[in-house]
């Protein structure tokens, strides 16, 4: 019976996270869990402890249970936003610092605010060794007491190269470029184990759009697949326009696939929250008015500058408490230090922009309940997953307009052009002023939106590899 092995390393190394965006590193925790819903005898996890062919099994339990998966469902909830009116009032009264030692105060502060919104983070990273340094001394005290192994630990902890046999395949659903010898472990898998390599690839946005990351990461990602695509019995993409990516590329590198592309339907749908959420963690949210949404990490690709430029915009034309609120859901990237700046300097837009740090489900789920609607104005030109999850939420959604047409917004998305102030500011004043057309627009979406579950994209995914 053949299996199929995921590569979950990047789970549980912290340079592969902070290489990973949230949509991916949410995709890869809601994929892992529908292939392990899916398949649980067909499925094992695995990853690296030491040279290129060095990986072990790890138990399903144990991914669950890492901090990164955690983390979503008890969250480190924190809101960054202007200054309270009671500090204004005492630092007038203390008298004000001078600009120079202001705006450093003021970065600081920000900078600290995001900090502390992942100390949650750390927090579980500190309980999950714990859980693990119990979990492994009840194992040990269970085995010797009976003188046989656990079933449970042939699958952890196990070298690959025990369990894996040929006509297996090895998948890579999150990004492993920050492993410049990932290509040996590859080779090592096809010519001496006989396992077939599947790639899951996101995008090439390093390669197309260079200018939207750091150097050390442009410059790693495309050593990391010049080497590795030759090296893939299937690949597997998010859309068609991520697939014309890839074809584009490989012909570029002169290396054709051996197999089709396979374009994965991507899932969405509300987080299974538990109940309604406390009263405490309503608090902690702070949103009394009415609110647009914007999920997503902050970085240069998601264009979360636009929005601010389209806000400053509207507050001049619209009347006083009528522009609602502009939140951001997301951590703090790379690249972003202006944006941060001028949120900063402006006092967060006067008030009128939230950054809200590593909600948990249950939050996130209401953030998306309580909103007017969504809000993506992302340069990548795919859909994101947050936009998708804005219409099974039934929330209308504004998106960038993309370079070709998309099939998996079901013609449910509205689009402005990402490059124009004014069309974006017309685009979002509208939808803001006619709450008529927004009720409508958000009747049609529970209408006519068919949803994509999870399972639907880990079905998928098993069909070209068992």
């Amino acid at each position: 019976m053949n299996r199929v092995w995921i590569d979950v390393d990047v789970l549980f190394t912290s340079p592969s996270l902070e290489a990973c965006s949230e949509d991916v590193r949410r995709f890869l925790v809601e994929v892992c869990q529908a292939l392990q819903a899916c398949a649980p005898d067909r499925i094992g996890f695995v990853h690296r402890k030491g040279g290129p062919q060095d990986w072990i099994s790890v138990n399903w339990t144990d991914v669950k249970d890492l901090p990164v998966v955690t983390q979503y469902r008890a969250g480190a909830l924190h809101v960054i936003g202007r200054q309270s009116e009671a500090k204004k009032r005492s630092t007038a009264r203390n008298g004000a610092a001078p600009p120079h030692v202001a705006g450093i105060a003021d970065v600081l502060r920000t900078q600290f605010q995001v900090l502390r919104a992942a100390l949650g983070w750390f927090g579980a990273a500190a309980r999950y060794g714990a859980q693990q340094l119990a979990r492994r001394s009840i194992l040990s005290k269970n085995d010797g007491a009976t003188g046989k192994s656990c079933h449970s630990a042939l699958l952890n902890g196990a070298p690959l190269k025990d369990l894996a046999r040929p006509g297996d395949f090895f998948l890579a659903l999150g990004p492993s470029w920050n492993r410049p010898d990932y290509s040996q472990t590859i080779r090592w898998l096809r010519d001496v184990m006989r396992v077939q390599f599947a790639l899951f690839v996101h995008d090439l946005q390093p390669v197309r759009y260079p200018e939207w990351f750091t150097k050390a990461t442009n410059t790693h990602y495309e050593a990391w697949h010049r080497t590795v695509l030759p090296l893939v019995d299937q690949v597997f993409v998010r859309s068609d326009a991520v697939a014309e990516e890839v074809t584009g590329y490989l012909a570029h590198i002169k290396r054709p696939l051996l197999q089709p592309i396979v374009t994965v339907p991507v899932g969405s749908g509300p987080a299974p929250t538990g109940g309604n959420l406390s009263r405490q963690a309503v608090r902690k949210i702070l949103l009394k008015e009415n609110y647009v949404l914007c999920v997503g990490t902050l970085e240069p690709r998601r264009n979360h500058e636009l929005l601010l430029r389209v806000w400053r915009h509207l507050q001049k034309g619209m009347a006083e408490g009528s522009l609602p609120k502009l939140v951001f859901v997301g951590q703090v990237g790379w690249l972003v230090s202006d944006l941060m700046q001028q949120l900063e300097n402006s006092d967060w837009l006067n008030g009128q922009v939230l950054l809200v740090s590593a909600p948990s489900d249950a939050q996130r789920d209401a953030l998306y309940r309580n909103c007017l609607f969504t809000v993506d104005p992302s340069l990548a030109g795919d859909l994101s997953l947050s936009a998708l999850e804005s219409l099974q939420y039934g929330k209308p959604c504004l998106a960038s307009k993309p370079p070709v047409e998309r099939t998996n917004d079901q013609g449910l998305v509205r689009y402005f052009d990402p490059l124009n102030l004014h069309d974006a500011s017309r685009v979002i004043g509208k939808a803001i002023e006619d709450r008529d057309e927004l009720k409508c627009w958000a009747d049609e979406i529970e209408c006519r939106f068919k949803p994509v579950s999870w399972q639907q994209s880990a079905q998928m995914i098993l069909q070209h590899t068992l």
